[in-house]
């Protein structure tokens, strides 16, 4: 008896603790697209946006393991499906600032901060 009891309490610790982390790492990777959103914006030079489009794109493919729940009965696209799109946006400023078009990329970076939006609008609690 007391060995299934201490193991129910194990299982549950452990569950409770993986809940957690893993709302930790998605505040992180959250966190890591807003700062480096505000870098992208704010590049002067193409170095500095490609590597902020890095982050970003690591953040978004961290992000795409967490199946969020929508708070709304609206038809909204799954949270891996948008973190996806964020990937795509990325991807294509990113193939902007490498032509040499940083200020082109920057307004294709504006589609990374409305999908964001729809996604804080859907999935924030």
């Amino acid at each position: 008896m007391m060995k299934r009891t201490l193991a129910t309490i194990i299982l549950v610790s452990s569950f409770s603790l993986s809940s957690a982390v893993m709302a930790a790492s998605l505040a992180d990777d959250m966190k890591t697209l807003g700062k480096n959103y505000k870098v992208f914006n704010q590049a002067k030079n193409p170095q500095d946006a490609t590597a902020a489009l890095n982050n970003m794109r690591g953040a978004a493919v961290n992000s795409k393991q967490f199946k969020l729940a929508a708070h709304t009965s609206d038809k909204v696209p799954s949270s891996t499906d948008l973190f996806e799109q964020i990937i795509v946006e990325i991807d294509k400023a990113k193939a902007l600032v490498q032509a040499g078009k940083l200020d082109e990329a920057k307004q294709q970076g504006k589609k990374i901060a409305t999908l964001r939006d729809q996604g804080h609008k859907y999935y924030s609690h």
